[in-house]
């Protein structure tokens, strides 16, 4: 396979932005520019397909990666780099945003479903 490189002119306050972000990151800036290339062109994903979510963890980063596994066996990464206490975050946010969303629904019991309401009529 044949490489070929890719150049873009920055003001020196950009560059300075993009080395901070990529140190804090971890990353370089070319793989950087590229995977947001790529991410760019990729083709959208339909509305309709299915998959399980996936988080990895990585003992020497000390961080997660969120993806999504598509029964098509591709994946999808949703956030790579996450932080315990981002995720942890977010875990408590999800179970508040789902609480409030049963109380809505008036769900007492675990395991019910939502029924649409012309069903009880």
């Amino acid at each position: 396979m044949e490489f070929k490189s890719v150049s873009t002119k920055m003001s020196r306050h950009e560059f300075i932005l993009l080395e901070d972000y990529c140190s804090k990151k971890g990353v370089t800036a070319s793989s950087l520019i590229r995977e947001l290339l790529l991410k760019e062109m990729k083709l959208t994903v339909p509305a309709n397909v299915a998959g399980k979510n996936k988080i990895s963890y990585d003992k020497g980063k000390d961080n997660f990666s969120w993806s999504i596994e598509l029964d098509d066996g591709s994946l999808i990464d949703v956030l790579k780099n996450v932080s315990p206490d981002y995720l942890e975050d977010l875990n408590m946010i999800v179970a508040k945003a789902i609480e409030l969303r049963d109380n809505s629904m008036k769900r007492k019991k675990k395991g019910s479903v939502s029924v649409p309401g012309r069903l009880g009529r």
